[in-house]
């Protein structure tokens, strides 16, 4: 038996990344509201005591 391999060869080529500053303020205001939420839902996650220990070794660091 003899084996063969195929190589494909896309169709369509990829556009350039859009940088951020160039989206629309639309795409913009959504990014940031999407930030904001998974901001907020990984802070509520996390116990009080872990939130003033993380503040506690801020305030550390800043110290330092």
């Amino acid at each position: 038996m003899t084996e063969s391999r195929v190589t494909v060869v896309p169709v369509v080529t990829p556009a350039p990344p859009v940088r951020p500053e160039e989206y629309d303020a639309a795409t913009q205001a959504a990014l940031e509201h999407i930030d904001g939420q998974a901001v907020r839902a990984v802070a509520d996650g996390r116990p009080e005591r872990t939130r003033k220990g993380y503040a506690q070794d801020w305030a550390s660091w800043m110290k330092f």
